[in-house]
């Protein structure tokens, strides 16, 4: 008698390790999603941090100043003669992020965020929504740091 799986038994165990597969895909997929959705947040975290760093190493305002498909770091009050050295956060064709200017005085303020030379900044809601889903962040006007009200992968 050889020793040997017969055909059903082979079956089986195929079905096993498909059910199996189909439940691990969709988590894994959502892993991925939110990876890029951390991505997104990191990206926009690190274009902050350099104008803040800016400000105050410069001793000079600086705005994040939101333009059509990117989002544009200036210095404020820049001198004809000097190098412009502005930076800019490229915003993909599929994402979009918004400001917020919760203090300002004005009904429609620009679509700006201000980082004074003194480490301060203005605070605002920034938010995010992307093929990998949206966030929302409430940014502190004493060390820019940022605090999620809320997030969702898609």
């Amino acid at each position: 008698m050889s020793r040997a799986f017969t055909l059903l038994e082979i079956c089986l165990v195929l079905c096993i390790g498909m059910i199996v597969m189909m439940m691990a895909v969709p988590s894994v997929v959502g892993l991925l999603a939110e990876q890029r959705l951390h991505d997104s947040y990191e990206r926009f975290e690190k274009f902050a941090r350099i104008a803040r760093t800016r400000s105050m190493e410069e001793h000079r305002t600086y705005h994040l100043v939101w333009d059509k498909g990117s989002i544009l770091l200036e210095s404020v009050g820049h001198l004809k003669g000097e190098p412009n050295t502005a930076k800019r956060l490229d915003i993909g064709k599929d994402e979009t992020y918004g400001v917020e200017r919760v203090a300002a005085l004005s009904k429609n303020p620009p679509a700006e965020w201000t980082f004074w030379p003194n480490g301060t900044c203005e605070p605002v809601i920034i938010s995010y929504h992307g093929p990998a889903g949206r966030w929302r962040v409430s940014y502190d006007p004493m060390c820019s740091k940022g605090t999620f009200l809320d997030s969702e992968t898609l």
